[in-house]
């Protein structure tokens, strides 16, 4: 096929008989076309919305998305017998029992049953037709179906919202807002575009053509066997024949955007490619290393750093200089484009050049989770939702006042953060100050001074530089970073980059886990194998920088695009430390206050699609050897923050016995761990561990109380008048737990360089807490509620109230619970609503860091931990 170079082009091969039926007189029906190309795959449902995308059921039930580019069909996950395209990538779809689910992104959600199809378009408006030939219409806000007049069986929506309807006698009927109205003829099934261009399928087979002016249908030539059948924006039909082929009008070919008519072309496109297998794999880097001498430096220094051409396919990042980038406000980047100018010394600047030879990366002797440079040389870190400041002249991470769970730096050296509520706050150099009205999943900071956030259903948004106001811009993703103009480059969902420029966006064919761009406009990224990448102009290609006993996680680039890497193991390696003036930054520390509750909306900040583990509703699971454990005693999970999974087993029959064990990540089994809890056969009620390996327990016996176990030496932990109940360890080492008198539960919590515990708040019905990055604090209350703090106050989550008996917070921020049916869901901040995990029973479980789940199934004992 020809390839249209970045550029979605919806090439009609019938435009010119469309146009035609003007001359056609009233006797004459059959538009005499015939031209029909065959694509791959077999199908028994088909859908493709006003902006290009297409999607289709095969016939064994799998969902299809339609790639433009490869022009062949891509699997999802799942069983079902009807699709529909909906707003935000999101299909709606039906499953032979009858039930209807929409996509969020990761999983298949269900939104209701006694469903027979359902029909959406971009603009989000969805309907679905019931067994019983009622319709309803889909309220987002709410969350819930409500019913409207009409009966159907197949729907249809077009980009206006106006509905179109086959009734169970096969009637056609279209609503808008006037109410119903009926249209000549008979359908089995029927599809709607753009300003009432409409086809259906004959009950006998043949595909027709509304004609608003003459109201009447036109047959299509070529076609007599079609049973579905969907439209493109300009009424193009694709089609389902009885034998499950596929027969399209028009050929869909990618790039990035949408124009806003399909065009025409000749008959040359019409032949279909060869059907092509589902993954993408990308091309063996075979080029030889480029050797070179290591640069000298004094501190200990990993191995030099070489970099591999490989033959991917050539991307073109646009030069750091570019000023010109698209700020409309339409997802499709076909709107106006408005100029800004770059920062007036940016090209002066001596860190806007990029750096010359090899790249030598220096141990830092920290951690971290995340890290962020900005264009003065300000390096910050986050770890645990801690901020830390990078010092040259102590040559170490120092703490910064606030909690953030992403972070970005502007050119001054200030940071903006994201809260763990998703708050966003910038420091305006005396202190945090609340970008009021406006939510965030990521942030990024360009060397102009430019800020872009991402919100949790992945739309970007430019934000002003003194934090009164934002507007949205083209583009999409779930991490992003910026160009020295403040062009944005994002993480998609399904792992790919997506770069917007003057010419509107398009998206790249390598993967990422994790992006930055330097001051001078080299683009790093990590990919999902963990291997480090830069974009080299000089080649039109990434090339991969190899590090030497270290796996990179993350990557920050600063002045001249030397990079920093947050390995796997959270070390923090430095390619170059950064002049700078720091002889103020004590003094604004001191100034800054740790206060970053915020007010207004909160906000989901996970990040799990592209990074770390990655859920399915229907994610399997591996039994765990547990051979040295006892027979009859459950055993309590817990995830440390030393990245060790503990294990607790405890039975009082015969006699007293308490075990601790821990999970041998080589020999893939739990081994015996000596600790005094289990010399003591102490029944533990509930314990966390801290990142040092200290074991924090609320223990029933031999005595009660809160105990700190650090080398098999124990401390007890007081509140005077209280008795512990439970107790969790934040990502920073922050102690929570819960004391109660009475009937009154509440929580405490005690700091990392503290000895004594303090009321978190007066909320006095405590049932089991979890905290994540960023003092993240979910709760259950005595009523067995989910409760999230809001910095305010325990809300309930979702508002109507969710019944749980645990829960559980990851480092990366997501949340789940354990029912008192022994279900295990997962939060949905999107949806606002709590989604089972299948195969997920369990008496007691655990997170890892990384959003892995552990389950105690029973007291066989049975562990599973969720397969990659």
């Amino acid at each position: 096929m020809t390839r249209l170079s970045y550029c979605i082009v919806l090439v009609i091969l019938f435009a010119g008989a469309l146009q035609a039926m003007a001359g056609i007189s009233h006797a004459a029906q059959v538009l005499d076309d015939g031209v029909w190309f065959t694509l791959p795959g077999q199908a028994q449902d088909i859908s493709v919305t006003e902006i290009g995308e297409a999607y289709a059921i095969s016939v064994d039930g799998t969902p299809l998305r339609w790639d433009p580019r490869e022009e062949r069909w891509r699997t999802m996950s799942g069983s079902f017998v009807r699709i529909t395209g909906a707003a935000e990538r999101r299909p709606w779809v039906i499953d032979g029992d009858g039930d209807v689910y929409r996509y969020n992104g990761l999983w298949w959600e269900r939104k209701g049953s006694d469903v027979v199809d359902v029909a959406g378009n971009a603009r989000g408006e969805i309907y679905i037709a019931k067994t019983d030939g009622s319709v309803q219409r889909w309220l987002e806000l709410r969350h819930s179906w409500e019913t409207i007049t009409g009966i159907a069986k197949r729907l249809a929506v077009d980009p206006d919202g106006r509905l179109w309807a086959v009734t169970p006698t096969n009637e056609i009927r279209m609503r808008d807002d006037a109410g119903w109205h009926t249209l000549p003829g008979l359908a089995r099934d029927i599809a709607a575009g753009l300003n009432q261009r409409v086809a259906m399928v004959h009950p006998d087979g043949r595909v027709m053509l509304w004609r608003m002016r003459d109201q009447r249908w036109f047959v299509l030539q070529g076609v007599d066997t079609a049973t579905d059948i969907a439209v493109t924006r300009s009424g193009a039909p694709w089609v389902v024949l009885r034998d499950n082929s596929i027969l399209a009008k028009v050929r869909i070919a990618l790039s990035s955007g949408i124009d806003p008519q399909d065009q025409e072309t000749g008959a040359e496109g019409l032949s279909a490619p060869e059907a092509r297998p589902d993954d993408i794999k990308a091309d063996e880097i075979t080029a030889d290393e480029i050797s070179s001498a290591y640069p000298s430096a004094s501190p200990p220094k990993a191995p030099v750093a070489r970099a591999d051409p490989s033959r991917a396919e050539p991307i073109s990042p646009p030069p750091s200089e570019t000023q010109t980038v698209s700020n409309d406000d339409t997802r499709e980047g076909s709107g106006d484009k408005t100029e800004r100018p770059v920062a007036d010394n940016l090209a002066e600047d001596p860190a806007s050049r990029t750096y010359d030879g090899n790249l030598t990366f220096t141990d830092t002797r920290d951690s971290a989770d995340r890290l962020a440079i900005g264009r003065d040389g300000s390096v910050f870190a986050i770890r645990g939702g801690d901020i830390l400041r990078w010092s040259n002249s102590q040559g170490r991470f120092n703490g910064f006042p606030g909690s953030v769970v992403r972070i970005a730096v502007d050119p001054d050296g200030n940071p903006w953060g994201v809260s763990a509520l998703g708050r966003v706050f910038r420091h305006t150099g005396n202190d945090w100050q609340q970008v009021v009205g406006q939510t965030a999943a990521d942030i990024a900071i360009a060397a102009n001074g430019d800020v872009v956030t991402v919100n949790a259903q992945g739309r970007l948004y430019r934000t002003d530089r003194n934090g009164t106001g934002f507007t949205p811009i083209d583009g999409q993703g779930v991490s992003i970073a910026l160009m020295p103009d403040g062009s944005p480059w994002t993480i998609l969902e399904n792992g790919f980059l997506q770069y917007c420029g003057d010419t509107g966006c398009k998206t790249v064919r390598q993967k990422a886990t994790s992006l930055a761009t330097g001051i001078d406009g080299t683009l790093w990224i990590v990919t999902p194998d963990n291997v480090l990448r830069r974009y080299n102009d000089d080649i039109g290609d990434f090339e991969t920088v190899r590090l030497a006993r270290k796996t990179p996680k993350r990557v920050a680039a600063g002045p001249q695009g030397y990079p920093w890497i947050v390995a796997s193991d959270g070390t923090i390696l430095a390619s170059q430390f950064f002049e700078r003036d720091e002889s103020g930054d004590l003094r604004i520390a001191a100034r800054t206050s740790e206060d970053m509750e915020g007010r207004g909306d909160t906000a989901s900040v996970t990040s799990n699609i592209v990074e770390g583990f990655t859920f399915t509703k229907n994610i399997s699971f591996e039994t765990v050897e547990t051979d040295a454990a006892p027979s009859g005693a459950d055993i309590e999970i817990a995830t440390g923050n030393d990245g060790v999974v503990y294990g607790y087993s405890y039975t009082n029959s015969p006699s007293q016995s308490g075990s601790m064990f821990v999970y041998d990540e080589r020999r893939r089994k739990f081994v015996a761990e000596s600790t005094a809890f289990g010399d003591q056969n102490a029944n533990i009620q509930d314990y966390d561990v801290a990142s040092n390996g200290d074991i924090w327990a609320s223990t029933l016996s031999p005595s009660v109380g809160l105990f700190r176990e650090r080398n098999k030496s124990q401390q007890e932990f007081k509140v005077s008048g209280l008795t512990p109940a439970g107790v969790a360890v934040a990502p920073d080492d922050t102690v929570y737990a819960i004391f109660y008198t009475g009937g009154d539960y509440w929580l405490y919590s005690k700091g990392p360089g503290s000895n004594s515990f303090t009321r978190f708040d007066d909320f006095n019905s405590l049932y089991d807490v979890s905290v994540g990055a960023g003092n993240d604090v979910w709760i259950i209350d005595r009523s067995l509620y989910v409760r999230q703090w809001t910095g305010t106050s325990f809300e309930k989550r979702p508002s109507q109230g969710q019944k749980a008996e645990a829960v559980r917070v990851s480092r990366n921020g997501e949340v789940f619970i354990l029912t008192s049916d022994n279900g295990v869901y997962r939060w949905n901040a999107t949806n606002k609503s709590f989604d089972l995990i299948k195969n997920s029973t369990a008496e007691n479980f655990d997170v890892e860091e990384d959003g892995r789940l552990w389950l105690s199934v029973n007291n066989t004992p049975t562990i599973k931990r969720a397969r990659d």
